[in-house]
């Protein structure tokens, strides 16, 4: 039985300063022995990370439709953003990913899920995020975890950290995987242990966002 958190971000995000590095021995402190590098709309990072360590490491990606956001894991052409949620699906079914659904009732989210519109994509998905640790109200978890089983979905959890802090606020316990295949096995005997973040990592993120945006502007100085 191995413990993976299956959505974090690092300085490949717009809203993270994490150095890949410095992930790799914070995985190494807390027992992490999987990891999920789900940068927003890129897999630059999660290359690079895969390089750095290939079996502590899942190449993932969060992906904005023109519905909501989806997590995807295992892949190895990045998927852009923008598109609908079909289009994202389809892309991602070519190229054998694991395909889970980011905080989708997290109503203070830009990519949060109208129930319709995630209605109309659940036979091309294989799972919900049951738990997010930066969602601010517990009830959009409690939600989360209702309609999965509702629905009978496998569910997967994650701290979407975007701070070293944060890492492994939320975890499965499960046996190992190699793929999308043996994930969703895995999945089944899976057992959560889940914390949520304290409201001030939100400042992080906004401080990353800032940080950057500032460096770009100076950079951009004739």
């Amino acid at each position: 039985m191995i413990k993976v958190d299956f959505h974090c971000h690092t300085r490949y995000s717009k809203d993270s300063l994490v150095d890949l590095p410095d992930l790799l021995r914070t995985c190494d402190h807390k027992g992490l022995q999987k990891l999920a590098i789900t940068d927003h709309n890129t897999i630059f990072g999660a290359l690079k990370a895969a390089e750095l360590a290939p079996d502590r490491f899942i190449i993932g990606e969060e992906i904005m439709t023109q519905q909501g956001e989806l997590l995807a894991f295992f892949l190895k052409e990045e998927v852009p953003d923008g598109l609908s949620a079909h289009q994202t699906l389809e892309l991602l079914h070519a190229q054998g990913a694991f395909i889970s659904v980011s905080h989708p009732f997290d109503a203070l989210r830009q990519g949060h899920w109208r129930e319709a519109d995630l209605a109309n994509i659940l036979p091309g998905i294989d799972a919900i995020e049951m738990f997010n640790s930066r969602c601010l109200l517990p009830q959009y978890n409690m939600k989360a975890i209702i309609y999965a089983q509702q629905n009978h979905l496998l569910g997967t959890v994650g701290s979407d950290a975007h701070s070293l802090p944060e890492v492994g606020a939320a975890t499965l316990t499960l046996p190992d995987f190699i793929d999308a295949a043996s994930l969703k096995r895995a999945l089944m005997l899976a057992e959560p242990h889940t914390h949520m973040s304290p409201p001030w990592v939100h400042f992080s993120s906004r401080y990353a966002s800032c940080h950057k945006r500032t460096a770009s502007a100076q950079n951009e100085k004739p």
